[in-house]
């Protein structure tokens, strides 16, 4: 099966007020403080990729690590805060750069990931799986079975598989990179609003899946009313994923971090950030209320 790779280009979107009681800062970063900065300000950077951040339309500001956000300016009213909208990729080269900034959407792996120091766990997701259309899902089901395995069906399938550019899959990313660009057709879009776009295609019928959180079809589902389905993959099945708030590996990042840290019982427990954790894992994979999985899988670690 020929295989090859597509990059869609998309223009990056005008910066976005968000109706929280924040407020979004330009783009430019470059005057941020150096690395032994007095801890005093938290320099935010979220990108446009809904539910973990929603900077438009009917649920601005409901996205998971928007309120986390604002669970943290609750519980450090002395510490000021800026915002920066930032592509992904942007982000990641900061971080690299040693540039003081949290992004309070880590996955939660610090022996992994190098420059960035983490939080204290914050909430938990379930693993990444296969996103598409009703029409494929019957067909995945019927040809892989419930979970999938994702390493067989990445060689065997000829459908389309697209994703936002600088997106890492975890434990899923070995097996990514070990089937080769050459055996399938992958399809990826650059620029905001990446994740939403991707949605849009496989509505469209440009591309045939995408692989991401349930999360993300539980978005679609209450902005769109569409139902695409969430397939779970064999590989992560019955796991577990944690996030944290990640900040530079400085003592500018491990200061903030440490402040953090030390008030995060009130922010696990906002009762705003608990509300809108109940809201996008409202269709999740086990039958036991997220609140109670929450108290046992992050809380009480």
């Amino acid at each position: 099966m020929k295989r090859w790779t597509m990059w869609i280009s998309a223009l990056c979107l005008p910066l976005t007020w968000v109706a929280t009681s924040a407020t979004y800062a330009s783009t430019d970063i470059s005057g941020n403080p150096n690395a032994n900065a007095t801890a005093d300000r938290i320099h935010w950077v979220v990108n446009t990729a809904p539910p973990f951040h929603v900077v438009s339309g009917p649920l601005q500001g409901q996205g998971i690590c928007d309120v986390l956000m604002e669970a943290v300016k609750e519980a450090l009213p002395d510490v000021q805060s800026t915002r920066y909208i930032l592509p992904q990729t942007r982000i990641r080269q900061q971080f690299d750069r040693n540039e003081n900034q949290c992004f309070p959407c880590m996955i939660y792996r610090p022996e992994a990931v190098r420059g960035v120091a983490y939080s204290k766990p914050t909430h938990f997701y379930y693993p990444h799986g296969i996103i598409t259309t009703a029409v494929h899902a019957r067909r995945i089901r019927e040809t892989y079975g419930e979970p999938l395995p994702l390493r067989q069906f990445l060689r065997e399938s000829d459908l389309r598989f697209g994703y936002p550019a600088g997106r890492v899959y975890g434990d899923l990313q070995p097996i990514l990179e070990e089937v080769s660009p050459d055996d399938s057709y992958r399809v990826v879009h650059t620029g905001e609003n990446a994740t939403l776009a991707i949605l849009a295609m496989i509505k469209a019928g440009r591309i045939d899946y995408t692989i991401d959180y349930q999360i993300l079809a539980e978005f679609d589902r209450q902005v769109s009313g569409n139902t695409l389905e969430f397939i779970e993959i064999e590989e992560t099945a019955g796991a577990h994923i944690l996030g944290a708030i990640g900040c530079t590996d400085n003592a500018w990042g491990h200061a903030i971090i440490e402040q953090i840290n030390n008030v995060m019982p009130r922010v696990r427990e906002n009762a705003q950030f608990l509300q809108v954790l109940d809201q996008w894992f409202r269709h999740k994979p086990e039958s036991t209320p997220y609140r109670e999985l929450l108290r046992d899988r992050v809380w009480n670690e």
